[in-house]
């Protein structure tokens, strides 16, 4: 988790990985129709767990989606950026 003790460079590399994830998830997401990046994301994710097989995109969606939610929970301590996370991506 950043704390006190991280280093500013550190820090500043941690955010520009979790805002290169956020682009790269962003590029993935379809149009919707809020603009908001949470709500695009937790909105694909449910729509994702109604599909019984996945494609490659779909993959790889949810394997960036599962690496952000973990950045997130690690280093941020932020649990709840959608409900119960893990259920969907395990």
């Amino acid at each position: 988790m950043l704390d006190e003790t991280t280093s500013l460079p550190a820090a500043l590399g941690t955010v520009e990985g979790a805002k290169e994830l956020i682009r790269e998830l962003e590029a993935l997401l379809p149009a919707g129709s809020s603009t908001n990046f949470r709500e695009r994301l937790v909105e694909h994710l449910e729509a994702l767990e109604k599909i019984a097989v996945w494609d490659e995109a779909d993959l790889e969606f949810r394997l960036k989606a599962d690496a952000l939610l973990t950045l997130y929970e690690r280093l941020f301590g932020v649990n709840d950026l959608v409900e119960n996370p893990w259920e969907s991506l395990t």
